[in-house]
């Protein structure tokens, strides 16, 4: 399976940003680097292992993204779709690495797809106030210490 990718395009038609939903397959091959970009951070984190955290990514009950200057990803995020009784909501759980504001548009255009893609009826963010200016920019609003956006109903074919 290859992995999902969103690219921020320059107008030379270099890709200066990409963004990419890493299949199981690529997960396993980014482990090692992953694992220690956890340790480095295990505060944020707290309510996981990180036993639980590569079965979850395996069996797809988390998906792993990653951003950067094409080859390299210097941030990484975790996600999942919850289920609940009147809606899914797409979820970003974790963050880590590096963050540069740029990466806001495309990130958001990419979450966005991927929730409508499976039927989730708002993106919701949990992390720390600094979130805060970014994700405002792109329509976001503060719901506690979680950032949320109802998915627009409109199809891209």
């Amino acid at each position: 399976m290859k992995s999902t990718q969103y690219h921020h395009v320059e107008k030379n038609n270099t890709a200066k940003l990409s963004l990419a939903l890493l299949t199981p397959e690529e997960f396993l091959k980014f482990w090692p680097g992953i694992e220690k970009m956890l340790d480095t951070v295990p505060h944020t984190w707290r309510h996981w292992t990180k036993e639980y955290i590569y079965n979850a990514v395996l069996s797809g009950h988390i998906q792993v993204w990653c951003i950067g200057p094409p080859p390299y990803a210097v941030c990484v995020f975790f996600t999942s779709i919850s289920i609940h009784p009147a809606m899914r909501s797409f979820c970003v759980t974790w963050a880590g690495g590096s963050f540069d504001d740029e990466m806001v548009p495309l990130l958001e255009a990419g979450w966005m797809n991927y929730a409508r893609a499976n039927d989730c009826d708002e993106v919701a963010i949990y992390g720390r106030e600094g979130w805060g200016p970014k994700l405002a920019k792109v329509g976001f609003r503060k719901d506690s210490v979680t950032w949320t956006r109802r998915v627009p109903n409109m199809r891209i074919n």
